[in-house]
């Protein structure tokens, strides 16, 4: 395994669980040498505690692990309002696998085996998504019916209560909110939100809209902001 060294994410805290104690090993010091702070866990039901602690910068799961699934895990850090962007590593690549990934509330997903830089790229990509700033002669902030988009804040306002979203599913709301009205097809969103090179197939983004949906709409089943544009995709609501 190549290992780098450096500082550029001094302070950034990571969390790797896996059953596999030598994949869980070669990880946590390859990413040591990087400059995160790292911490290890061998299982999901070890892991739950730490992994809603609200201290980390990101989770590195396994997927196939005893007792608790690394699917098990997300889902229930993610029910208790948890939004650090997470990684699945899993030896399944079949899509179906790659779905219940994101329904569970992934950010990404690397199939086994894996360039531990590409882990790395995948990881600085979800950290880079989780805390960007706006860009110059950007709007800082996008109103659209009550809901208020804060770039800068990296938050989302309705009705005058923060609604906590995964940095995915912000980025997917802050795209679809910089035009409004316009159709975007699903290969399109995922061209802008995955910030690497992504072979997925193009119903993956449906997870991730159906759960923003239920953060934003009253009624997810009857959206009001998130349209779905048949045989196109999905595109925000100019007048919800």
């Amino acid at each position: 395994m190549e290992q780098q060294t450096g500082n550029k994410y001094s302070g950034r805290r990571l969390l790797i669980v896996d059953d596999d104690s030598s994949m869980r090993l070669l990880l946590a010091e390859y990413f040591r040498r990087l400059g995160f702070t790292v911490e290890e866990r061998e299982s999901g039901a070890e892991a739950l505690e730490p992994a809603t602690s609200g201290r980390f910068d990101c989770f590195i799961f396994d997927v196939t692990m005893p007792e608790m699934t690394g699917l098990e895990l997300l889902r229930r850090v993610r029910e208790r309002g948890i939004s650090t962007p997470a990684m699945f590593l899993t030896a399944h690549d079949e899509v179906e696998a790659k779905v219940a990934g994101f329904e569970a509330g992934a950010d990404d997903y690397l199939a086994k085996p894996f360039s531990p830089r590409e882990l790395e790229l995948r990881v600085e990509a979800l950290l880079r998504r989780a805390g960007g700033a706006p860009q110059a002669g950007e709007a800082e902030r996008i109103e659209v019916g009550d809901l208020v988009i804060d770039k800068r804040r990296h938050e989302v306002i309705r009705h005058g209560e923060r609604v906590d979203l995964t940095p995915l599913e912000f980025q997917i709301l802050e795209l679809l909110a910089s035009e409004p009205g316009r159709a975007w097809s699903r290969n399109a969103l995922l061209d802008q939100v995955w910030s690497t090179d992504y072979e997925g197939y193009q119903r993956n983004i449906d997870p991730h809209i159906n759960r923003l949906r239920k953060k934003i709409e009253e009624d997810p089943k009857n959206p009001r902001y998130v349209l779905t544009v048949r045989g196109v995709g999905y595109k925000l609501n100019e007048s919800p």
